[in-house]
């Protein structure tokens, strides 16, 4: 990760780009010379996260749901508009509920599976055409979730990040050699999202105490979390990354290789 690709006069999309991963993301890649598009559901969000990216004209934001079609039809077409064309795709965009499996309803279910998985898969196809012009990429956002169980009731979050894995090993077949594919996978991360999650209760297998960070970041076997200037590194990494492709990195804090 030492070693960047120059961005200079590409184009980045960013879903879910107004806060947390997603902004440090967007931010990462201006500072290698993209313009970057950021997309997300909070018009005022949206506003502050450009003001705070600043780059003159290389930022452009687009207020879309991309768990309809019809949002992530709207969200590619902003970044094409914007700046003629995508490059790099970054689907990141979703949130996340716990509840026990008795007490799942179809609308937390639903919520779910098409914010993440329906989600990533139809912003993917509105960029197609954008992304085969450029010979370009897409990176996934998933999450050790999607790899393994956990407890505290994940059941709709982990099928859908576990779908999107798939999803992208399939699509990586597909679109080869024309379009790489991967996802990054993260463990806890250290967001405001997060936190908000965590002490509304709505992040379940996990008392947050007095020291929430410290309750999380305990969950893995490096002891911390991981930030979200660390996961826009790897997203960097493996957006340039041209060997790679229907690959998953893992960046979990060591929370696939076992419990601490």
């Amino acid at each position: 990760m030492d070693r960047p690709v120059n961005y200079e006069g590409k184009t980045v999309l960013v879903t879910g780009g107004s806060r947390g991963i997603g902004l440090a993301t967007a931010r990462r890649f201006l500072g290698l010379g993209a313009n970057v598009t950021i997309g997300g559901r909070d018009d005022d969000r949206l506003e502050r996260a450009a003001a705070d990216l600043g780059e003159g004209g290389r930022v452009a934001t687009v207020a879309a749901d991309i768990s309809t079609v019809e949002g992530c039809r709207a969200t590619v077409t902003a970044a094409v508009v914007a700046f003629g064309g995508v490059d790099v795709l970054v689907t990141n965009a979703g949130g996340y509920e716990s509840a026990p499996p008795d007490e799942v309803t179809e609308d937390l279910w639903d919520r779910t599976i098409d914010a993440h998985l329906k989600g990533t898969f139809f912003c993917i196809q509105a960029a197609l055409p954008s992304l085969r012009a450029s010979h370009g990429c897409v990176v996934a956002m998933v999450s050790d979730a999607g790899l393994f169980g956990l407890p505290g009731g994940w059941a709709a979050y982990c099928a859908a990040k576990g779908g999107i894995v798939n999803l992208i090993r399939q699509l990586a077949i597909d679109l080869a050699p024309d379009i790489r594919l991967n996802c990054v996978a993260p463990g806890p991360v250290g967001t405001e999202h997060v936190f908000e999650e965590l002490a509304a209760g709505r992040y379940g297998g996990v008392d947050p105490g007095d020291d929430p960070a410290k309750a999380l970041g305990d969950t893995v076997p490096l002891r911390r979390l991981i930030t979200p200037e660390e996961v826009a590194d790897a997203v960097v990494y493996v957006a340039g990354a041209e060997s790679m492709t229907g690959s998953v990195l893992g960046l979990d804090g060591g929370s696939t290789a076992g419990l601490p």
